[in-house]
């Protein structure tokens, strides 16, 4: 536990980030204020050193706690010497990552410590090739000695860090494509082999007067049935299981109901599109044929 006063960068485990923004920062990105209050005009370079922090460092440093008031002494290259109050406390929000929202931060009011690199953040409707070429003409402008690089989209950004998970994604849906092909050749097979062990049957059945579509409807609800039992199965593995695949996932709950109701949907739909051409092989028998052969 951090104690009022106590130096934080030598405290353990120390701030994952810091940072320094403008007072519009936090409205411009939606982070709702919990407690105190945000960087405001009066924040100066000549006034007392202030910060905001995340829920995430509230609570790792001041559990069950209020934090704003207490004073803090962060070593980094952000911070200026000597000792900053806590005025503000902010809802965590994926500002490092879209996987975590609970790295503890902090924020330093620009206007009391001028950065040397600054990010802008531009919105509007403007071709993404010519923004920095039009930034540029602005900044330099101003200061023609000013360098201005890197400019990316929000498209870029979430693209590149989202590209490790995505390859993750698309693998998992390549072994996933390949499991479903092969349970539906496994499915063909075994409803395959049913009606070839079953010919007799279903041949006397026919020379008995059943029609058609009975035989038909026979075949498919054996194979439902197989279906039904093997994905009650796969249900029950998959929620035991489903908590190894949380680490893939953003957005979407391990245990979402609609996508397992989803994937029983579709395993279901194949499992009856793999006994369609073995029921209708079944329905198209002849009897007199299979009763000679037999």
């Amino acid at each position: 536990m951090i104690r009022e006063g106590q130096d934080l960068q030598r405290s353990q485990p120390p701030l994952v980030d810091t940072s320094i923004v403008s007072p519009e920062y936090f409205h411009l990105l939606g982070m709702t204020l919990l407690r105190g209050r945000l960087f405001i005009d009066q924040d100066l370079e000549d006034t007392p050193s202030v910060a905001v922090i995340n829920q995430a460092a509230a609570r790792t440093y001041w559990p069950n706690q209020d934090p704003v008031g207490k004073r803090i002494l962060v070593r980094s290259r952000v911070a200026k010497p000597g000792w900053t109050t806590i005025v503000g406390v902010i809802a965590d929000a994926r500002t490092e990552s879209l996987e975590d929202t609970g790295i503890p931060q902090i924020y330093f009011d620009i206007y009391q410590r001028p950065a040397k690199f600054l990010a802008f953040y531009l919105r509007g409707q403007v071709d993404p090739a010519a923004i920095l070429a039009q930034v540029r003409t602005q900044i330099q402008a101003v200061d023609a000695e000013l360098p201005v690089f890197r400019a990316e989209t929000l498209d870029d950004v979430l693209s590149s860090s989202l590209s490790v998970r995505q390859f993750s994604m698309e693998m998992v849906a390549l072994f996933a494509a390949t499991a479903l092909l092969l349970a539906g050749l496994g499915i063909y097979g075994t409803i395959s082999f049913l009606v070839n062990e079953q010919s007799r049957a279903f041949a006397i059945r026919l020379a008995l007067g059943a029609q058609k579509r009975d035989i038909l409807k026979m075949v498919l609800r054996q194979s439902l049935t197989l279906a039904a039992a093997g994905a009650g199965v796969g249900l029950i593995g998959a929620f035991i299981l489903s908590h190894l695949m949380a680490g893939l996932l953003y957005g979407v709950s391990p245990y979402d109901l609609s996508t397992f109701a989803g994937v029983t949907a579709v395993l279901t739909a194949v499992a009856i599109a793999a006994s369609y051409v073995p029921a209708l092989r079944a329905m198209r028998l002849d009897p007199i044929t299979t009763l000679h052969s037999e």
